[in-house]
């Protein structure tokens, strides 16, 4: 066997049509640090034989796969993992100059979109089926391309002949792309000022779990339980509104966006960007950090709920914008999938004309992510 640095390793990465269905992959899928591989739990035989030995035997008794994987937010792929962490997509409607506003809701339902992931290495290329999605961290830091985290289960790998895909070009979000907001109701958020931070985390979790069976060592299924969202800020502490909101029991809405607005789509003014909203937020675990020689600086958690009195979910919208048809069905075109695609598989993801790198005035075709044109910045390849 060969040896090799983990940059060698190339993971692709696949919607399934068919719930457990191995399919080829469609993104080559750029991470920072992959630990999935398969994984055992094992049956010991503990029988007293007279001896002071405590073990006679052990028994592999199930197998799957699970680990992380982080990176950094791009503007195409990241849609494959939103659709596995809230479980439902509506394709978009007609493009507004190549651009496309892509939804991701909740399903209430506990098998939500699976995925396949291609793990292709030196000396082996595998694929693990049923991979679905136990929790997703955002983060963004100053100076820092914005990440994520994410945590997976799934059946065990096996030995494929797919090819991981050549990684295509993407757009990537900075401190100067994220757009932070808190507002007396969803409706407000529009209208409402963006609020300088210095760092975010968004976490969800979804308490994913192997429905393990009788007669075989492999799970069933995996099944996503109950979902909750958190998350924690950092900014100047130069007022208590943020303490008051926690000891006063204060509930309100929260959006997180990034905007690229040095690219845009197509030919004309749409930028690549994901935005979320959550209805109903409550804030917990608020602290000042009193450093002798630096500001002062604070920091609170919040937790989502579901809007009851709104019939609003606990991430009420989802979207990202980008210049892929359509994440459930369509003919590939810039995402391009390996040589060994069968038919089915290569129907998941086409992109339309490419994401150009030009100047933009504006961030998003609707109204919501549109900044003034003194928020236009130079184009930069570099900085996308």
């Amino acid at each position: 066997m060969s040896k090799y640095i983990g940059r060698l390793l190339k993971l692709g990465i696949a919607r399934e049509s068919t719930r457990g269905s191995a399919v080829a992959p469609l993104f080559n899928l750029p991470r920072t640090s992959f630990t999935f591989d398969d994984k055992v739990i094992k049956a010991r035989s503990v029988g007293a034989l007279g001896k002071l030995a405590d073990s006679e035997e052990a028994f592999v008794t199930t197998l799957y796969g699970q680990g992380d994987l982080e990176g950094e937010i791009r503007s195409k792929s990241f849609g494959l993992l939103l659709y596995a962490m809230l479980g439902d997509y509506t394709a978009p409607g007609a493009a507004l100059d190549s651009a496309y506003v892509h939804p991701f809701t909740i399903s209430e339902s506990n098998q939500h979109q699976s995925l396949c992931f291609t793990v292709e290495d030196s000396n082996t290329t595998e694929n693990y089926k049923l991979v679905m999605l136990d929790s997703l961290e955002i983060t963004a830091e100053l100076d820092e391309v914005v990440r994520y985290s994410a945590s997976f289960m799934s059946k065990k790998g096996n030995d494929s002949g797919d090819s991981v895909p050549t990684a295509v070009e993407e757009a990537k979000f900075t401190k100067k792309h994220l757009r932070f907001k808190i507002a007396d109701g969803i409706s407000a958020l529009d209208s409402a000022s963006a609020i300088s931070v210095k760092s975010l985390t968004l976490t969800i979790s979804k308490n994913v779990a192997l429905d393990d069976v009788l007669g075989t060592a492999e799970p069933e299924d995996i099944l996503n339980r109950q979902l909750s969202v958190e998350g924690s800020v950092t900014l100047t502490y130069d007022s208590e509104t943020y303490k008051d909101y926690m000891k006063n029991g204060t509930n309100r809405s929260v959006e997180i966006a990034f905007i690229n607005n040095d690219r845009t789509i197509g030919n004309g003014s749409t930028n690549p960007s994901l935005k979320i909203q959550m209805p109903r937020v409550d804030f917990f675990d608020w602290e000042p950090a009193n450093d002798l020689d630096e500001i002062v600086t604070q920091t609170f958690s919040f937790k989502a709920s579901y809007d009851v009195a709104n019939g609003q979910n606990v991430i009420h919208q989802c979207e990202l914008i980008n210049n892929i048809t359509d994440y459930d069905s369509a003919s590939p075109g810039g995402v391009s999938p390996s040589a060994s695609a069968s038919s089915s598989a290569s129907a998941s993801l086409s992109p339309s004309a490419s994401e150009s790198a030009s100047t933009s005035a504006s961030l998003s075709p609707s109204a919501s992510l549109s900044p003034s044109a003194s928020e236009s910045a130079s184009a930069s390849p570099s900085e996308a």
